[in-house]
């Protein structure tokens, strides 16, 4: 039981963000009681104290909407092309060559540097294999995690390691939910993730929608990313890309898309209607040439959008806040309008919409008794934060880094504190060094 004392309390809600000096209490993995009050030792006598000394803000973690954890070890090798290229040239052939140990590798590199920077939940897409060590790892560090195994079934020119049978991929995806979803305490979900609409048959995109309505299950995929994906789309079908997935049937609102950067109006219209979720990366829309979605008047018209840092090969970082900064910043800039996307609605894409999109709502996002403590601890008292109380949103959103992040708990559990990370890492860094 942790009794958490002097502390700023930055909570996001639907509409609004609450901002106060308090307590927090944390027992069984649980928030148990938010108080302004902070002499409350008397009260939980066995609990252990931790002080903010009034210069540190808890907030919900953040929350990845879409993210690679198995590229990581493929950061700084792919560099300065569009994307076909690069997943012809590098990222499919990298996917191939990775075993259980150089997955291990990557999943711990990336979990590391998430958790330092204050992510404490994604939406993962794997590869076609290895997604048992996926598993694995986030189950012993005891991280949140939605995520399964990339499907594809329709890509010739991928790796023959990569090139699945339609039956194969969706018996292997299948066995794996029934194997891990709503494991390790509720923390492990599995997402069915058909990579994207080049890459996959109709018959599996289907197959994969009437599972999701069956199972109640997420769909992860990536659509209308680049131009030139796009234009094969339509060449291929007559469609946009997300008006074909809706043409086929493949979309219900379980669904969450990466990147949407490219919807005509009428896939504007279907997004409305079918109300799936869309996962913003800003610095790879960047990196590859994409473009910048139109996330503001997303926003505007009560869409669901979340936002994540995708992959390293794209990014080259995984570190959220950066992610959070340009997805504010960007908005501003192409639509010469400073009040578009304000540091509130930023906070709220990586908190409580991200958890909506997971459809985990009822268990993590935002501060509330009843809640899993899945919490981070911000130090203000650095330069790039200075005068942060009088707007705390935006001294998170436009001035924090990852150095700022100095504890990050999940379901009640550091998993990093006082920048040293958990002792699982050192345990699995060991056994996957062997």
């Amino acid at each position: 039981m942790y009794l958490f004392k002097n502390f700023y309390l930055l909570n996001p809600k639907v509409s609004g963000i609450d901002f106060f000096k308090g307590s927090i209490l944390v027992k069984n993995g649980n928030i148990v009681e938010i108080s302004k009050e902070q002499n409350l030792e008397t009260k939980y006598e066995t609990a252990e104290i931790i002080d903010g000394k009034e210069n540190s803000i808890i907030m919900p973690g953040l929350i990845q909407s879409h993210i690679h954890l198995c590229q990581t070890m493929h950061r700084n090798k792919a560099e300065e092309m569009p994307l076909i290229t690069w997943l012809q040239k590098e990222i499919w052939p990298f996917e191939s060559s990775l075993d259980r140990k150089r997955m291990g590798k990557s999943v711990i590199l990336a979990l590391k540097e998430i958790i330092a920077s204050g992510t404490t939940s994604v939406l993962d897409m794997g590869t076609v294999h290895e997604q048992e060590t996926i598993f694995e790892i986030v189950k012993k560090i005891g991280f949140r995690y939605t995520g399964g195994k990339a499907m594809m079934d329709a890509t010739p020119d991928a790796p023959v390691s990569m090139q699945e049978k339609t039956k194969t991929s969706i018996k292997e995806s299948m066995d794996l939910y029934y194997k891990y979803n709503n494991s390790n305490d509720g923390l492990i979900n599995y997402a069915l993730c058909p990579r994207f609409a080049l890459s996959c048959s109709n018959e599996l995109l289907k197959e994969v929608r009437e599972l999701s309505d069956q199972y109640n299950i997420i769909i992860h995929t990536h659509a209308s990313e680049h131009p030139e994906e796009v234009v094969f789309i339509k060449k291929k079908s007559g469609y946009g890309n997300v008006a074909y997935l809706e043409n086929i049937g493949a979309l219900n609102n379980k669904t969450v898309i990466a990147h949407a950067v490219h919807l005509d109006n009428d896939e504007r219209n279907i997004f409305r209607d079918i109300n799936f979720g869309i996962a913003h990366c800003p610095a790879t829309n960047l990196k590859l040439g994409s473009g910048v979605a139109p996330i503001s008047s997303y926003l505007k018209e009560g869409r669901r959008v979340g936002i994540g840092a995708d992959g390293a090969p794209c990014n080259n970082t995984l570190n959220l806040l950066q992610e959070m900064k340009l997805a504010s910043l960007l908005q501003k800039g192409i639509n010469n309008d400073p009040t578009l996307t304000p540091a509130e609605d930023i906070i709220r894409m990586a908190t409580i919409s991200g958890a909506d999109i997971l459809g985990k709502s009822s268990s993590t996002g935002s501060l509330e008794i009843g809640k899993n403590a899945d919490m981070i601890i911000l130090n203000m008292d650095t330069p790039q934060t200075f005068n942060w109380k009088s707007n705390p949103s935006s001294a998170i959103v436009y001035g924090a880094d990852a150095s700022n992040i100095t504890s990050t708990m999940v379901k009640g559990r550091f998993l990093y504190r006082d920048n040293v990370f958990s002792k699982e890492f050192q345990e699995l860094e060991q056994e996957f060094s062997k």
